[in-house]
Formats: structure tokens, C-alpha cells, sequence
């Protein structure tokens, strides 16, 4: 058994997507589309029963879910990909502090505005998560900005590592709240090359092709 990935287009599992291109990976990519409902459908929920991407089914058949779990799978997996500084303990613990924080503050903020129906079944209380979450996607954005201020090309200095990806998430949900990402001068310029990085450049293509049955 192959390497499974299931990812959706503009969700966040592009980070793992990059991740497995830049590894140069052999994989089966399994494309769902949200909007249409694929995570709800039967053949999905039988790999994961939450309904959400990204889901990585290793070759021995585990189930791999959660953005921080998949992305270590992969970078220990292909270690000569460098995708983690596995040589300093340092920047590994920086980059351990960066992917949680995206994913319990960043990413959650996100959620206030776009998946309220986690958080409550009230739609009165959906509009005020909304209010307030706008309010903590400025304030996460400020502060992805100031981490893109420290030196460097990349978000852990001179390496392209998972994080630069896993970033780029939140760059393009910002874009889609239309909100004015010219105030970040320091991000857009990571984000401009890490654009141009083939392993990017290979998944964004991979999200746009035609889906493969799960």
C-alpha cells in the first residue's frame, strides 16, 4: 500500500500537500471539494470519521490526521527533504511553537468566522463569534507579521521548511476576507517566494486538478 492524501482547495491541508512535493513523495491524492460536500460523503467518513482534511494514510495503512501530526509524519518520513530542522533542537522547538499556534489560535479565529457551527448550534451566537473572530484574524495577522520581520528568507531563517506552507494557509484565507495584506510588507515578501517554490508551484497545480474517487 501507497501513501494516501486527502486534501481540499484552499483548506489547510495545502501545507501537507507542498510538503509531500517538496519530498518529492510518491502518493495517491485524493481531492475533495467542500462546497460540494465530498468530507460529508460515506466513502470519506469510513477514513475519517471527523470529516476533515487533511488525512494522510501511511503505507502500513495508519491514519494520519491534524495538520502538525501529518506534516511531522512527512518530514520524518523523508527526512532528506529537510522539511524540520531535525539538527537543532532550537528551531525545532520554534518550529513545534509556530504550528501550534497556527492551529490552536490562527486557524481557530479563522473558524470563528467561517465554521461557527463548531462552537454552537445558536445562529445569534454564530454572528457574534463572527464579530469577534474578525477582530483575532487582524490581531494573528499582526502577529504573523512580526514573526516574518525575524531574518532570514524563510520563517525558520534561511530553510524552507513545512512552516513557510502552512503559512501561506492563512495568507490565502486572508486574501479571501478580502482583507488588505499590502499592511504586511514583511509577510508578503516570504509569501512572493515562497510562491515561486516549485513544491508550491506542484501543489497548487495538484489542487486545481480533476478529483480522484476516494
Amino acid at each position: 500500500m501507497g501513501l494516501k492524501y486527502y486534501f481540499a482547495p484552499g483548506a489547510s491541508s495545502l501545507a501537507g500537500l507542498v510538503a509531500l512535493e517538496a519530498a518529492h513523495a510518491t502518493y495517491e491524492p485524493h481531492r475533495l471539494v467542500l462546497a460540494d460536500g465530498d468530507h460529508r460523503r460515506p466513502a470519506f467518513l469510513a477514513v475519517s470519521p471527523r470529516g476533515r482534511v487533511p488525512v494522510l494514510v501511511t503505507e502500513d495503512g495508519q491514519v494520519v490526521t491534524e495538520n502538525i501530526a501529518v506534516l511531522t509524519y512527512i518530514a520524518h518520513r523523508f527526512r532528506r527533504a529537510d522539511l524540520l530542522p531535525f539538527d537543532d533542537v532550537g528551531q525545532l522547538a520554534r518550529a513545534y511553537e509556530l504550528m501550534s499556534w497556527f492551529a490552536s489560535s490562527a486557524h481557530v479565529s479563522i473558524a470563528q468566522i467561517w465554521r461557527g457551527e463548531r462552537f454552537t448550534d445558536d445562529d445569534a451566537v454564530k454572528t457574534a463569534l463572527q464579530v469577534s473572530g474578525k477582530a483575532r484574524v487582524l490581531a494573528a495577522l499582526n502577529e504573523i507579521e512580526a514573526i516574518a520581520r525575524e531574518p532570514g528568507q524563510w520563517f525558520l531563517g534561511e530553510r524552507f521548511s513545512v512552516i513557510d506552507p502552512y503559512a501561506l494557509v492563512f495568507w490565502r484565507w486572508a486574501h479571501r476576507l478580502e482583507i488588505d495584506l499590502t499592511a504586511y510588507p514583511a509577510w508578503s515578501e516570504k509569501t512572493h517566494r515562497t510562491l515561486t517554490h516549485p513544491a508550491v508551484v506542484a501543489a497548487l497545480a495538484r489542487e486545481a486538478a480533476s478529483p480522484v474517487p476516494a
